[in-house]
């Protein structure tokens, strides 16, 4: 397999001990296998379908009850701060339009740069397409993360990347550990971003005026975020050292998870850029969604601001892998949030639920059609596969 040609950056990958290259050789071969022949075969080592059945997960008791105790403290919330449900249904229907229009196509601009980003991820660990092993076009990648998505949005503990990982499996032969090392460094990138730019925002928009379960979610989002860089640089510095510990049987799907997460970190510029546009993309949905309802006061780069501040906020929330889309988590924290600039309450609520009906309710329908879809794709090639003599 070929890697491509770029830039060195810190954690670039050092020939790998002749043991892990014949590793990653017997890998290659057998994803030229998947490719050519069963290509959507599962192997029992890697990421399953059964692992990873999105209808038993979202029917377990781990996923509802820990929603009913969400949902519950949700309602109470909106009890104590006498949130009127007609008055925020009257905000909602009086919302401007077009500034709603403009939050939903800010917001799902974000994903065809989140594929192209990925790409670059992939083509970084090396598959480039020069080879046996062809990446799917664009189009078929932002599908993948776009089914990713949905997945974290029904059920917790962020299941979506995992399927990801896995759904790419299918489609290339790839491997599936490799794949989601890829994925662990994307969401590295997402959080030190993420940490820089609500940083500018506090700073903008609230300066000392952080609410104690915002800087305790800072705090913690700042540890993980230093803890997955100096754990990247002991990967690099004690590779060999830590594959010692491994049990023999998961030495080669070790090699290729750290293969997978070190070799992702090149073209870092164009890397940061992109993830850069895509919170930018995350902000300008509450930005717009702010203006529809005329909801906090001032001028433009003051809402901005504070747009930035509760849309990134509400990012840091869905962290916390407690429920299926951080539903009932995610809510109350933007109400707390919005409450520092406005003290229209029933115009926050108003705001919540359009902001939420984007970022998770618009997920949930158009990601099921769109899953959906794509099931009935695979399942008709693997009867014309079977079929096949």
């Amino acid at each position: 397999m070929q890697r491509p040609d770029t830039e060195g950056t810190p954690f670039d990958d050092l020939p790998l001990t002749t043991e892990v290259e014949q590793a990653l050789s017997a890998e290659d071969d057998v994803s030229q296998e998947l490719t050519t022949t069963q290509h959507v075969a599962d192997s029992p080592a890697e990421i399953s379908s059964a692992q990873l059945s999105l209808s038993k997960r979202l029917l377990n008791w781990r996923t509802l009850v820990p929603l009913a105790i969400v949902l519950a403290l949700l309602v109470y919330t909106a009890q104590k701060l006498q949130i009127n449900p007609g008055q925020t249904w009257a905000a909602m229907r009086n919302a401007n339009m077009l500034f709603f229009l403009a939050a939903f196509l800010t917001y799902y601009l974000s994903f065809p740069i989140r594929a192209a980003r990925w790409r670059l991820l992939l083509e970084n660990v090396g598959y480039t397409g020069q080879g046996a092993i062809v990446l799917p076009k664009t189009g078929k990648l932002l599908e993948i993360v776009y089914i990713s998505w949905f997945a974290n949005a029904i059920v917790p503990a962020k299941l979506g990347d995992f399927y990801r990982a896995y759904l790419l499996r299918q489609e290339a032969g790839v491997s599936a550990t490799r794949t989601f090392g890829t994925v662990l460094a994307e969401r590295l990138l997402d959080l030190a971003v993420l940490l820089l730019l609500f940083l500018a925002a506090i700073i903008v928009s609230l300066r000392e005026n952080l609410p104690d379960f915002l800087r305790a979610g800072l705090y913690i989002t700042l540890a993980i975020v230093l803890l997955g860089i100096v754990a990247l640089f002991l990967l690099r510095i004690f590779r060999a050292h830590i594959r010692r510990f491994i049990p023999q049987r998961f030495q080669n799907y070790y090699d290729h998870l750290q293969e997978g997460t070190l070799g992702s970190f090149k073209r870092i510029p164009l890397l940061g850029l992109l993830t850069v546009i895509i919170w930018l993309c995350e902000a300008g949905r509450f930005f717009f969604v702010a203006l529809s309802l005329n909801l906090i006061p001032g001028g433009l780069l003051h809402i901005g601001a504070a747009a930035m501040f509760i849309a990134l906020g509400e990012a840091l929330l869905t962290i916390v892998p407690f429920t299926s889309g951080g539903i009932g988590l995610v809510e109350t924290g933007m109400l707390g949030m919005i409450a520092l600039f406005t003290s229209a309450r029933n115009l926050g609520a108003a705001a919540v639920l359009l902001d939420r009906t984007i970022s998770l309710f618009s997920i949930l329908l158009i990601g099921l059609i769109v899953f959906l879809v794509a099931s009935g794709r695979r399942a008709a090639r693997k009867r014309t596969l079977s079929q096949k003599p």
